[in-house]
C-alpha cells in the first residue's frame, strides 16, 4: 500500500514537471526578436490610373529617348519562330541607362505592354519566359525583375508576349518609371509593322 502511494506521488510529480516544462516551452516560443527593417517605400507614389499613359512619346526603333532620368532604346522586336496554337512568342532587345545615383528594378510585367490597333493591351506571359530560359543564353536574356544599376546601363533581351500568328501591326509600350514603379504618367510607344519584326541573332541563342 505504501509502495502504491509512493508510485502515485512519483507519477504526479513527473506529470507536474512535464506540464510545467510544456508551459515554459510555450512561453518561450512567444518571445520574438525586433522586426527586421523592410525596404523603404519613400520612392513610391500612389497609383494614379486616371493619368496613366496620358503623356505619350512616340519612339523609333534604334533611337534613344530620354525621360525621367532614363535613356531608353528599343533595339529590336524579336520573333523566335516558336508557334503554339497559331500564336507566336515576341521578345524585346533593349538598352536602358539609369542616370541617377540609385539602382532600381524594372520588369516586363510592370513596365511593358503591347497595344493592338483596336486598343487591346497584352501583357507578358510566364510561359514565354520559360521558353526563353531554354533557348536564349543566360547572359543575354533576363527574367523579371531585372536590376538597372545606378549611373549604369542595362542591355539584353526581355519578355515575352504571345500574339496571334497573323498579328504583325501593334505598338510596343514602355513606362519609364525609374525608381518609382507607380510613376506611369508617361509612356513611350513604338509602332511596329511586319518589316520591323526580326529573328534573334545567333549570338543570343543557346
Amino acid at each position: 500500500m505504501k509502495k502504491t502511494k509512493l508510485y502515485a506521488l512519483l507519477l504526479a510529480a513527473v506529470m507536474t514537471a512535464s506540464v510545467s516544462a510544456g508551459c515554459l516551452g510555450k512561453k518561450k516560443s512567444t518571445v520574438t526578436s525586433q522586426p527586421r527593417p523592410t525596404s523603404s517605400n519613400e520612392d513610391k507614389t500612389p497609383v494614379d490610373r486616371a493619368s496613366m499613359g496620358t503623356d505619350v512619346i512616340n519612339g523609333e526603333l534604334g533611337t534613344m529617348i530620354s525621360e525621367n532620368d532614363t535613356d531608353f532604346t528599343l533595339n529590336a522586336v524579336l520573333d523566335t519562330g516558336m508557334r503554339d496554337d497559331n500564336a507566336k512568342f515576341i521578345y524585346f532587345d533593349i538598352t536602358l541607362r539609369n542616370n541617377t545615383d540609385k539602382e532600381y528594378e524594372l520588369s516586363t510585367l510592370n513596365n511593358f505592354y503591347i497595344e493592338l490597333p483596336q486598343g487591346t493591351k497584352l501583357y507578358s506571359e510566364v510561359r514565354t519566359q520559360l521558353y526563353a530560359g531554354s533557348h536564349f543564353k543566360d547572359d543575354k536574356y533576363f527574367v523579371d525583375p531585372f536590376t538597372i544599376p545606378s549611373n549604369g546601363q542595362f542591355s539584353g533581351v526581355i519578355g515575352g508576349f504571345i500574339l496571334g500568328d497573323e498579328m504583325n501591326e501593334f505598338d510596343v509600350c514602355f513606362f519609364p518609371t525609374g525608381k518609382d514603379p507607380n510613376n506611369k504618367k508617361t509612356v513611350i510607344k513604338y509602332k511596329i509593322t511586319a518589316d520591323k519584326i526580326t529573328a534573334p541573332d545567333a549570338s543570343v541563342l543557346k
